[in-house]
């Protein structure tokens, strides 16, 4: 029977610190050829092998389980050390642990504060110790199925978000731990953030002192992964200055397996190097791990201004508004940059799943960490219609690193209780401005009747305003869902992006009425009613096509062809409008 890895093993003069971080669904046990190859290239370092809580129906938070590490290595620390240097190690999701442990040890930075379960965010004694940290077939960027998968991969990991899904029903404000390392993800977008401003706070650090912060990071590649896309593993925003290495003949999860076979000494030869070789020696051998590089950053950009449409929507005017708030800028003397991209049509019924808004969410906070990276020094802010709207209060509310100068919302699908004191307080939000439309039905018929039943988290914030003092509101622009956007309100808009005109949004005179249209506003008192209705209609016309057999005389298959095609007619209707 093989030797069982220890939790923990006190070594030689116990110089070092080496911790070992498992994948999902593994244990200790996995890296015992890896925990080898460690011993043999470093025989005076004490290593660290904890079992974490990542079984397939976990339901544990990563940042407990960051917080318990943490706990643990404060303890060798304190019991067995102090040590000369601490090596971090993950496989998979325990590269991903391994990167926040590294981040929560070198402290907090106010502009993407830790979860309070992380601590008072204080540099650990040991931070400034951590001397390299490898990642073996780490998912940097969170995972997402795409079409760099297997089919069977890509049916699998379809299956496991539809089963976390229905499995978080019954775990309140809980999910499974896997959904939480999704793209765009809190943990993962706040890691990626958080790492970014670690690194820039160290590089501002004078050469001569110690840098907590600016450890060796290695990545080590598998040459076919077979599990997690190349651009899930290779995260060139917050990892462009990792060190890439390939390994030959692995996979996604054999990438540690370090036996003696002639493949497992061969991944043992780069792991060994990674461990123990120079940086000037690893340097001058990584792999570009992508056709292209990212972007440099552009630290002259003053400005970033997010344009995102809504529901029902492809998108193409926000560029056209993108345009007029760039050609201001540049009048202002600003360099602004702005940020268009397109989430793809999203129809009605899909909106009114959480968990495909959620979705949505994730989308726009990997844009937003990607902008961080590329404009470091800019200020932003944000333009959002719909479900646009919705999008930004969701990240606000819960993304602690978010942050945004001034917001300006347009047939917004936000409740109106939303708390903008708060976010405005704690300076994630500095000015907001809400542009309620004077026939929105689509609001008014819709996410208000969801907010009149308290059922979700939309509303008519677009039809109704919001109830917040802080929030600038312009009552009413002409017009229905759309209304804000009319061409004739882009220098408005633009203006309050920019802050030319103070503190206040207003909208040219023509497009202002003084009160709602009647035809909107009273039957969007009593929205619930009308999705009813809808439901009525349509269960009587399904009735109606069934009844055709006995009341008109048709043959069966007739009536089955005909409930068929109002089927079919009613999903696409509900899917692709």
């Amino acid at each position: 029977m093989k030797n069982k890895v220890p939790i923990f093993e006190r070594r030689g003069s116990s110089r070092e610190l080496v911790v070992l971080l498992h994948a999902y669904t593994q244990s200790r046990q996995h890296l015992r050829t890896l925990r080898d190859r460690v011993a043999a290239a470093k025989p005076n370092a004490d290593i660290l092998v904890p079992d974490l809580p990542l079984g397939l129906f976990s339901f544990a938070d990563c940042n407990d389980v960051v917080a318990d590490l943490l706990r643990r290595i404060d303890h060798c620390w304190a019991e067995q050390g102090p040590y000369s240097s601490v090596v971090l190690i993950g496989h998979s999701m325990g590269a991903l642990l391994a990167r926040k442990l590294y981040v929560c040890a070198c402290g907090e930075n106010p502009e993407a504060p830790f979860d309070p379960r992380l601590g008072a965010g204080e540099p650990r004694a040991w931070a400034g110790h951590v001397k390299r940290v490898i990642l073996l077939a780490g998912m940097n960027r969170g995972w997402a199925i795409n079409h760099h998968l297997s089919l069977l991969n890509a049916v699998l990991w379809t299956l496991g978000i539809l089963i976390g899904r229905a499995l978080s029903l019954f775990r309140p404000g809980r999910q499974p731990i896997i959904l939480s390392i999704q793209r765009g993800a809190v943990f993962i977008a706040e890691l990626r953030l958080q790492w970014l401003l670690m690194r820039q706070r160290a590089n501002d650090q004078p050469p001569d002192q110690e840098r907590p912060g600016d450890a060796l990071t290695i990545q080590l590649l598998g040459s076919i992964d077979d599990m997690v896309s190349p651009g899930d593993n290779i995260d060139l925003i917050s990892g462009r200055d990792f060190v890439y290495l390939d390994v030959p003949h692995s996979g996604h999860a054999n990438v540690i397996e370090m036996d003696d076979s002639a493949k497992g000494r061969e991944r043992a030869a780069v792991f060994t190097r990674a461990l123990t070789a120079p940086r000037e020696t690893l340097e001058a051998e990584q792999t570009l791990p992508a056709d292209s590089a990212f972007g440099e950053p552009r630290p002259e950009v003053t400005d970033v201004i997010f344009v995102i449409h809504g529901i029902r929507d492809a998108g193409y005017w926000t560029h056209k508004v993108a345009r007029r708030v760039r050609e201001k800028g540049k009048r202002l003397g600003r360099i602004v940059a702005t940020e268009t991209s397109s989430y793809g049509y999203f129809p009605m019924l899909r909106f009114i799943l959480p968990g495909e808004r959620r979705t949505k969410t994730q989308w726009f906070m990997d844009q937003y960490v990607e902008a961080c990276a590329l404009y470091p020094r800019a200020r932003f802010s944000f333009i959002g219609h719909s479900n646009g709207t919705y999008l930004l209060a969701s990240a606000l509310r819960d993304y602690r690193c978010c942050r945004f100068d001034r917001v300006v919302f347009a047939g917004s699908v936000v409740r109106r209780q939303y708390d903008w004191d708060r976010y405005i307080a704690s300076g994630q939000v500095r000015r907001v401005a809400n542009y309620v439309a004077s026939a929105d039905w689509v609001v008014a018929f819709f996410p208000k009747a969801m907010q009149t039943l308290r059922w979700q988290d939309l509303g008519s914030a677009g039809h109704d305003g919001f109830v917040s003092p802080s929030v600038s509101q312009v009552t009413y622009v002409r017009g229905a869902h759309s209304a804000a956007l009319n061409e004739d309100n882009w220098n408005a808009i633009a203006d309050f992006i920019l802050g030319e005109e103070g503190n206040e949004a207003h909208a040219s005179p023509q497009l202002i009425r003084r009160h709602r249209n009647l035809l909107v506003w009273l039957p969007g008192l009593l929205a619930p009613l009308i999705w009813v209705l809808i439901a009525t209609l349509l269960i009587a016309i399904g009735y109606a096509i069934l009844r055709t057999h006995t009341n008109l005389g048709w043959a069966q298959w007739q009536t089955t062809v005909l409930m068929v095609g109002y089927v079919m007619a009613v999903w696409t209707v509900l899917t692709k409008l």
